[in-house]
């Protein structure tokens, strides 16, 4: 079975855990991502993979001709929300507003229909499974915001590991961030910092073992982790490490894990999932 490969699109100061939630300063911040992800699709279109995109609905209304690019690359466009929120500090009728206001936006951006959903840093936990019955009501058909495991920003430890369908009928689908369960501890092979963080070679084996399981790996970048220059506002010491370590070595890894492993955008596995839960 194919991997899935996920970008969530935003700006550094969008991912950055101090700057993401105060939205009335995002004006001030050195805007960076349409060159950040110039670099990443030329990555990609080098190693011919296509991938699912999570925009931003913020970044879809400021760039619009960036986005429009990422479609015509021939990339899936997904949403990452509007603003950049955690779902679980969200009323039901917010997170609401905010999937509708971001897919407005993003589907006149990319000239897609957005079939699929990521919440701002995993925030989709054990207390804000409600957001997945809103999300299927809104036309929705899969989700991929589920995290099982757990650290100081974010986790549903309890969740399963690999696709499922976590609502009664009509086939929505989730499809959980990889992990490989190490002595009954769910450990991230995810991505994005992990993929930054561990040796090359352990990365590789985590997702050798989710192979030999006979299920998809689900990973996730940002571009601004191929932008090491990108600038740095007072970071605290978390930040120095989950955000900003070894952005210089992404671009290498990235290229090394399209060689190794075959993958796709998530909307390619969806009728593999339906089946095995048929």
């Amino acid at each position: 079975m194919r991997n899935a490969l996920t970008i969530d699109l935003e700006d550094w100061y969008q991912g950055l855990t101090s700057t993401s939630q105060q939205v009335r300063r995002w004006p001030e911040f050195e805007d960076r991502v349409v060159e950040s992800t110039a670099r990443l699709l030329a990555i990609l279109e080098r190693a011919g993979v296509k991938a699912t995109f999570f925009v931003l609905g913020y970044v879809a209304e400021q760039h619009p001709d960036l986005v429009r690019r990422v479609a015509e690359s021939g990339h899936e466009v997904g949403l990452h929300g509007f603003h950049h929120y955690r779902v679980s500090r969200q009323t039901p009728q917010q997170f609401r507003d905010e999937i509708l206001r971001g897919r407005k936006a993003v589907a006149a951006a990319s000239g897609q229909d957005i079939l699929g959903y990521r919440a701002p840093m995993f925030s989709i936990n054990r207390s804000a499974l409600w957001a997945l019955e809103i999300l299927r009501e809104e036309g929705f058909r899969y989700d991929s915001s589920v995290f099982p495991t757990r650290n100081m920003l974010y986790g549903y430890p309890d969740a399963p590991r690999f696709p499922y369908c976590p609502l009664d009928g009509n086939g929505f689908v989730e499809f959980p961030l990889s992990t490989v369960r190490v002595l009954g501890v769910n450990l991230p092979v995810a991505g994005g910092f992990y993929l930054r963080a561990l040796p090359y070679r352990l990365f590789r084996w985590g997702l050798r073992r989710i192979e030999r399981e006979g299920m998809p790996a689900i990973l996730y970048l940002h571009p601004w982790e191929l932008d090491p220059d990108h600038p740095r506002p007072e970071p605290t010491p978390r930040e120095r490490f989950t955000h900003y370590h070894n952005l210089k070595g992404t671009a290498d890894r990235l290229q090394a894990l399209l060689q190794d492993f075959e993958f796709g955008p998530l909307s390619s596995l969806l009728h593999d999932v339906q089946g095995m839960e048929a």
